[in-house]
């Protein structure tokens, strides 16, 4: 009996049994991309999710920010937000200095949103150029100790100090008639309807950033969150925010909401 030939053939066979055909091996690469393609979109749509609710939370702590802030005043009045020489300028990002002694000097990281990214944020160069173009800065470049206030001049320079929201900038208006309008600058106690001014807002706000698929930055679709004035935080879509009045009729757009009416409201 040869022993050996029986036992090289077992060999051979166990070998073909340990490994994978051509065949298989492409079957279970198919089968392994279509789970990647059922899982994927619920991965993402989840991690929108997330980003969502970590925004929503950066909007509460700059609500409790502003409460502070407020609260070492005698008579409350929301910052101005204008900042000289440069008339006609709207600086969103001189809230990081204001609020930072009131949200333990984190300095720009407090004013973060984790959905901010590529076009969706503030610090990017086109965002940077687009902004500044339109009197609105949400971000800085590094400023010197004793020199004037400096924009930005090569919109490739990473920003030393930002927000990723923007702050109601509507300035205080206040008539002979007794009429007040207006949020910057403006007393809280003058404000006709504090509890619909909208404090804050994803910047931009012309383009939500919140959205169901991935946002390129320049969509006037999607969602963004709201800060308002009773420190409650809004998930709201674009067209409820951009093209809607409060409910005595101030509008359409939701930096009017609270204090922007006619003599009609």
């Amino acid at each position: 009996m040869n022993c050996k030939g029986r036992e090289t053939t077992t060999e051979q066979s166990s070998a073909r049994r340990g490994g994978f055909t051509l065949i298989e091996l492409l079957v279970v690469i198919a089968i392994i991309g279509l789970l990647l393609s059922l899982l994927l979109p619920s991965l993402g749509g989840a991690r929108r999710t997330m980003w969502n609710t970590l925004c929503k939370n950066t909007l509460r702590q700059i609500g409790v920010g502003l409460t502070s802030y407020f609260n070492d005043q005698k008579d409350p009045v929301f910052p101005d937000l204008r900042v000289p020489p440069y008339e006609g300028f709207y600086f969103h990002v001189r809230m990081v200095d204001v609020l930072d002694p009131y949200l333990g000097g984190a300095g720009s990281k407090a004013f973060e949103c984790a959905a901010a990214k590529g076009l969706s944020s503030v610090r990017t160069p086109a965002n940077i150029e687009y902004l500044q173009a339109g009197s609105r800065i949400y971000s800085l470049p590094v400023q010197s100790e004793s020199g004037p206030l400096r924009l930005f001049t090569d919109y490739n320079e990473p920003p030393a100090r930002y927000t990723e929201y923007w702050f109601n900038d509507f300035p205080a208006i206040n008539l002979r008639s007794g009429v007040a309008k207006g949020v910057a600058g403006q007393k809280l106690r003058l404000i006709r309807r504090p509890d619909w001014v909208v404090y804050a807002i994803d910047a931009l706000d012309e383009f939500p950033r919140h959205a169901s698929k991935a946002n390129t930055g320049r969509q006037d679709q999607g969602r963004n969150n709201l800060l308002m004035g009773d420190l409650s935080v809004r998930d709201m879509a674009f067209e409820d925010y951009y093209l809607a009045y409060d409910p005595l009729g101030a509008g359409p757009r939701f930096w009017d909401w609270g204090h922007n009416y006619n003599r009609n409201n």
